[in-house]
């Protein structure tokens, strides 16, 4: 049995041994007590197309079977006939759910897949997710007339409710009276009447309020938090706001106000402005940080309605979407963000001065969008309470919400760390988190 790491992609025939489609079973077992398992029928542009090939609690099978769904109080299995699927339903998104624990508190989850011995398989862990409250586990997709499999292992804020809308449905409204479209096995009773519930006919394909990204992060090259984490998306083409002309240049659409780093301008058309960020902007305390910060770059407000392309010394760009997650950038290494993505700046005492002059974080919550800057790939670094993770500061671009870096200077590692001239001086990580650092010392002075 091949066992797909996270983010690996297989062709169906080489863990089935047929290059015909045929019947599949996967099986979705977890010990995440309340958590309900389901499978989205999407399209090739990975949209909900019919509301009928979404099989979940409350709707088990499609039309005519072609997926059918057991429930077991550990999980579910998935029976597929994918050569009976409509030429509409192109990919098959099977994904978890809780209404209201986060998947931090899963012990493990394993998804299995067979025709129907098992041929290939996957492992979640709840130490790999924060906040969210959907999984999107595994995707069996068509490409190129030839069928996939991907460990796709992406977290999502949000329930149910919330990835229906990611992929172009309705978010459900309370029913009083709700009827299921197929009893469950009695080993799994019905969800709560406030869930969501199916219509009998299909609708036509969501089309997203202005202003707000609906394309699924794996399609349009925009990672989540815990996506980028994994670096498992594609960057191609990251939304509606950002948009990488390039690895190296970022084009931004202008419809009322965006931060950037100051001077990361290169281009622009349209009615635009640029005003450096006041110094009582935000409030006393990002005063305070200026004050004591003289290796700060301010932010820049753009304004207005058009199109700027921003960019700084040729570094590669880097698009997350936050989606009510958070996390902390070093300075040098914001390019910008949307003005829906609130940020607060930090200025870390113990390190400034001491380090090629100093260091600031920002700290970016919120709903939206946000460019990150880097000398070459980006690599991300699992924090755990048993082990400290130490970084050059000038070689790390961010680290998550809750860890607060400590200085620590060794002078017995000065060969090791940065260019090896008196001592090191490193940045300590402890916790439950991780932290984000490029191939690259940043010379910041």
């Amino acid at each position: 049995m091949i066992h797909l790491q996270r983010g690996e992609k297989r062709k169906l025939a080489d863990l089935t041994g047929s290059s015909q489609p045929g019947t599949l079973e996967v099986t979705l077992r977890h010990d995440l007590t309340g958590a309900d398992v389901s499978v989205f029928g999407l399209n090739a542009e990975r949209k909900l197309q019919d509301d009928r090939y979404f099989v979940f609690y409350n709707q088990l099978s499609t039309p005519t079977g072609e997926v059918m769904l057991t429930q077991q109080p550990w999980g579910g299995t998935f029976r597929i006939e994918l050569s009976r699927l409509p030429a509409s339903v192109r990919r098959l998104m099977f994904v978890v759910t809780h209404d209201r624990t986060p998947f931090s508190g899963l012990g493990k989850l394993e998804w299995t897949l067979g025709d129907p011995a098992p041929k290939g398989s996957l492992e979640l862990r709840g130490d790999q997710f924060t906040t969210e409250r959907a999984v999107m586990v595994a995707e069996v997709y068509e490409h190129n007339g030839e069928w996939r499999v991907t460990n796709v292992g992406q977290g999502f804020s949000g329930g149910l409710d919330a990835l229906l809308v990611n992929f172009g449905g309705e978010e459900s409204e309370p029913a009083p009276t709700p009827v299921p479209v197929q009893a469950p096995p009695v080993s799994a009773p019905p969800g709560p009447s406030d869930r969501f519930q199916p219509p009998a006919t299909p609708r036509p394909a969501f089309v997203p309020p202005a202003g707000r990204s609906g394309v699924s992060p794996a399609d349009d090259g925009t990672y989540s938090l815990s996506q980028f984490l994994a670096k498992t998306a594609e960057a191609d083409r990251p939304g509606d706001a950002f948009e990488l002309e390039n690895d190296k240049m970022l084009e931004v659409k202008v419809r009322g106000r965006v931060w950037s780093k100051l001077g990361a301008m290169v281009a622009y058309k349209g009615n635009l402005s640029f005003k450096r960020e006041g110094m009582l902007e935000g409030g006393i305390m990002k005063a305070l940080v200026r004050a004591v910060s003289s290796e700060m770059e301010p932010l820049a407000k753009i304004e207005g309605q058009g199109v700027c392309y921003l960019a700084d010394q040729a570094k590669e760009i880097t698009i997350l979407k936050l989606t009510g997650d958070a996390i902390n950038v070093a300075g040098h290494s914001l390019l910008a963000f949307e003005d829906t993505v609130e940020h607060r700046v930090a200025m870390h005492r113990h390190i400034a001065g001491l380090v090629s002059g100093g260091l600031f974080s920002v700290h970016l919550r919120g709903q939206g969008l946000l460019a990150l800057l880097s000398h070459g790939r980006p690599l991300t670094l699992r924090v755990t309470g048993g082990e400290t993770v130490y970084t050059d500061p000038n070689a790390t671009i961010g680290w998550s919400e809750h860890l607060t870096p400590q200085l620590r200077v060794d002078s017995s590692l000065k060969t090791i760390f940065g260019r090896g001239g008196g001592e090191t001086f490193q940045m300590a990580f402890q916790g439950e988190g991780f932290v984000v650092v490029q191939p690259y010392e940043e010379n910041m002075h």
